[in-house]
């Protein structure tokens, strides 16, 4: 949308919380460090060995001059832990609108055109992916969250359409995806969401209602998110899916006309990545 601005934090530099990434200093390890610095570890050892037998090295000058060598002992003090950083990477999570409003082949075969490209997309930028349907009442996760999405690619001829649309459901199973990435500030969240706008089921109060709190929750929480509109029809001169990105702060695409959908999408990807 329209005033939105550019917070650069995918491709950064941000600090790994695996032995994953490039070693770049040390510091102190605690119980639960695995990544032993060995370099820096010998370092401080030498250093605190230095401090202890400061006062102990001396030079014997009744035994030819020579000075005693003292060794060299590494305590659970002296360990240091590798410090290691890579480049932010998106975490991505697609809601996908699976209810009954979407049984057409075309929409069908929409979805599994998008999800193949959203799959191929992902691994060429080394991202992570989860894809989460919805319909009926319920959500379920089709694929988990994971940086190898090709390897679910035959879990896509299973999805079936059908059933009421509860996107308020769908929505909050996604931002329960994304929630552990986020806190753990290694990756850069982004939502997005394939639906023709239609909620009928909420979260036990209006289905429209509760849709826009959870709108408002994603924006709370500062989640890149985008809205896919399958559909330019409107209920009764409302574009709900384009009130939907309003209220999440974030951007709307209708691609219902669109005839190469791999380069609508690709173009999308890549434009939305600038303000991650």
């Amino acid at each position: 949308m329209e005033g939105r601005s550019k917070k650069h934090l995918y491709g950064s530099h941000v600090d790994s919380k695996t032995v994953k990434g490039k070693y770049i200093k040390s510091k102190k390890a605690n119980n639960k460090s695995k990544d032993i610095a060995i370099d820096s570890t010998i370092r401080t050892a030498v250093l605190n060995s230095s401090k202890t037998n400061i006062n102990k090295t001396n030079i014997n000058k009744n035994d030819n001059n020579k000075s005693k060598i003292n060794k060299i002992r590494i305590t659970k003090n002296d360990l240091q832990e590798k410090v290691r950083k890579h480049k932010a990477r998106g975490s991505i999570v697609l809601v996908i609108d699976m209810s009954g409003s979407m049984v057409s082949d075309k929409k069908i075969n929409r979805i599994k055109s998008i999800l193949n490209i959203l799959i191929k997309n992902t691994i060429k930028h080394k991202d992570k992916l989860s894809v989460v349907g919805f319909k009926g009442k319920e959500s379920e996760i089709i694929i988990p969250n994971t940086k190898y999405p090709k390897s679910f690619l035959s879990k896509l001829d299973s999805i079936t359409i059908g059933g009421t649309t509860p996107i308020a459901i769908g929505l909050k199973r996604g931002i329960e995806v994304l929630k552990k990435d986020i806190s753990s500030e290694e990756y850069v969240p982004m939502l997005i969401l394939l639906s023709d706008g239609r909620p009928n089921v909420g979260l036990g109060g209006s289905p429209i209602y509760d849709t826009l709190d959870i709108a408002k929750e994603i924006a709370d929480d500062k989640i890149h998110n985008i809205i896919i509109d399958f559909d330019k029809q409107s209920t009764h001169g409302r574009n709900f899916n384009m009130e939907l990105a309003f209220y999440s702060k974030g951007a709307y695409y209708n691609i219902e006309n669109e005839i190469n959908l791999d380069l609508a999408i690709e173009s999308i990807l890549n434009y939305e990545r600038g303000f991650l």
